[in-house]
């Protein structure tokens, strides 16, 4: 099978600052790959171990020839043959192959892989740390209608961050979820995360930075029953992570860039369930394309925060849609994504 193949940073701009406990962010640069028809893009997140040189040196090595070997592509097998490597890259050109795959069968991703679209669940809307309160009631109210909102926390400041959460409790009655991104201690996640509880919280992500589950485990000994479920992000990426977590978290948020795509994290969603954990599916810095990607396959979540493409700039792509947190795939067969028209 002969197929073009072309890899090239992808440059992302944000219309607005957005603000975590890693840090804040204007911008990201990803990584696109064509693959004949079939478009992939892996997000270059901070947390993960890998630059943009390592990830664009792994792409640029690829042989598409010796990847698509024989007539007819048999995704499992081409993905058998990719090398390790940065779980970015892996995830770009897994993302291309199942564009690919589907298209030739003429079907829209999620009916090729069996899903079911009554089967979605509301996407979040996240709100980056605000220090100015009237700021942040207004954001608030511009998503007045969405379901579920997720919120940053975790910049330092316990009184902060609970005082976050109350001005959004006055403002909506929709279910709130927190992510603090690792940037509680043990101690402080022991502190804040009963009263969270007490104010309405659902689940709380990435509560302390600490990859080790026995450190979630020494946090659970602080915490008294009926505290918001725990869930983990950056510090699972693989099925030995997953497997490690079980009953040190809640659940997991598998992203498709930091699982290696679209296989890798079906199996990580396949282990979570066995373990009786949640499943949210999320995203980084992400244009429209693999956002979509990863909406073809949350079906199999029970949570989903899938709203990064709604904060860039000049997104190069036109994919999944949101109405009030509800999600709505593009009609056409694979990944459904289609080139933005400069005019657009």
């Amino acid at each position: 099978m002969t197929m073009s193949y072309a890899v090239e940073p992808l440059a992302l701009r944000l219309e607005r600052p957005f603000r975590l406990s890693r840090g804040t962010y204007t911008e990201r640069t990803n990584v696109l790959v064509r693959l004949g028809e079939g478009l992939g893009e892996g997000g270059l997140a901070s947390f993960l171990d890998c630059s943009l040189d390592d990830v664009l040196e792994y792409l640029r090595a690829v042989d598409p020839v010796s990847l698509l070997r024989g007539d007819e592509l048999s995704i499992e097998s081409a993905l058998a043959r990719l090398p390790r490597g940065p779980a970015p890259a892996r995830c770009a050109i897994d993302v291309a192959l199942h564009d690919i795959w589907a298209r030739e069968l003429d079907r829209p991703l999620w009916e090729a892989l069996g899903l079911r679209l009554d089967e979605l669940p509301p996407s979040a809307a996240t709100i980056g740390i605000q220090d100015d309160e009237d700021r942040l009631r207004e954001i608030v109210r511009e998503h007045r209608g969405w379901p579920v909102l997720k919120l940053k926390l975790g910049a330092g400041d316990l009184v902060a961050d609970e005082r976050t959460v109350i001005v959004v409790r006055e403002e909506t009655q929709a279910d709130l979820y927190v992510d603090a991104n690792g940037g509680w201690s043990v101690d402080e996640a022991a502190r804040i995360v009963p009263r969270l509880g007490e104010l309405g919280v659902m689940f709380i992500e990435q509560p302390i930075a600490d990859r080790d589950p026995d450190a979630w485990r020494f946090l659970r000994g602080f915490l008294p029953a009926g505290v918001p479920l725990l869930v983990a992000d950056e510090s699972i990426a693989n099925l030995a992570d997953v497997a490690s977590f079980a009953g040190a978290a809640d659940g997991v948020n598998v992203k498709l860039t930091k699982s290696g795509g679209l296989r890798e994290a079906c199996r990580l969603i396949s282990l979570a369930r066995k373990l009786d954990m949640k499943v949210l599916i999320g995203c980084t810095v992400e244009s429209s394309l693999l956002v979509t990607a990863a909406a073809h396959i949350a079906p199999l979540a029970d949570l989903v925060d899938l709203d990064a493409h709604l904060n860039v700039a000049d997104d190069p792509f036109v994919g999944m849609t949101l109405h009030l947190g509800r999600i709505l795939l593009p009609d056409g067969p694979g990944l459904g994504v289609t080139w933005r028209a400069a005019s657009d």
